[in-house]
């Protein structure tokens, strides 16, 4: 006997596939919202945004408005 699917297989399904429309919503609204930072760091400085990242749990985006905020209150 073959196994049956069940309903909330085919929703979990239905929730991981992509589609090439919602990309295209996404990177539009990404094109018009966001722009691209991409700094060269030294091995050492890189080691110590990753690891104060890591320890924060934050993104380079977080980051980068947390320095700058810092920045600003001296």
């Amino acid at each position: 006997s073959f196994p049956t699917r069940r309903s909330s297989d085919l929703e979990e399904n239905k929730k991981a596939r992509k589609t090439h429309t919602s990309s295209a919503v996404k990177n539009k609204y990404a094109k018009k919202n966001y722009k691209r930072f991409s700094p060269a760091l030294k091995f050492d400085l890189y080691e110590r945004v990753e690891a104060y990242r890591a320890k924060e749990g934050i993104s380079q985006s977080q980051f980068i408005e947390r320095a700058i905020d810092a920045l600003e209150k001296k």
